[in-house]
């Protein structure tokens, strides 16, 4: 019986949030995050467009999750070669689970070494 009401409870998570945009930083990378369909996971990351550096080789199961559009990029303050942080949105799609990885490195040679990389594992439940 406790396993029934436990498992109901984690069914239910999604719906009693209301479905509310999820927002994550780079801090989150390695970490496991839950959607429900429809719902808006927001990511933030760490970026700096004067150094020819770029999130890139961005990868997830596009029958679990969807991307929102392209990125925006807001810098930190108005100095020149200014650090910023770079947004991504994706939606849940379906009920599953992907894992989404993105590397940060040179956006005119993808063949060099990445600088750093960020990962989460992502669990879609219906709604």
């Amino acid at each position: 019986m406790n396993k029934n009401i436990a498992f109901l409870f984690i069914l239910l998570i999604p719906i009693l949030m209301g479905c509310k945009e999820l927002v994550v930083t780079y801090a989150d990378s390695g970490n496991t995050v839950h959607l429900a369909v429809d719902q808006i996971l927001k990511i933030e990351l760490p970026a700096n467009a004067s150094t020819g550096n770029d999130w890139r080789k961005i990868s997830y199961n596009d029958s679990v999750l969807i991307s929102m559009g392209k990125p925006n990029y807001v810098l930190s303050d108005d100095r020149d070669g200014a650090a910023g942080k770079r947004y991504y949105r994706f939606k849940g799609l379906a009920p599953g689970t992907c894992k989404l990885t993105m590397e940060y490195g040179s956006k005119y040679d993808s063949s060099k070494e990445p600088v750093t990389t960020f990962e989460l594992e992502i669990i879609v439940a219906g709604r």
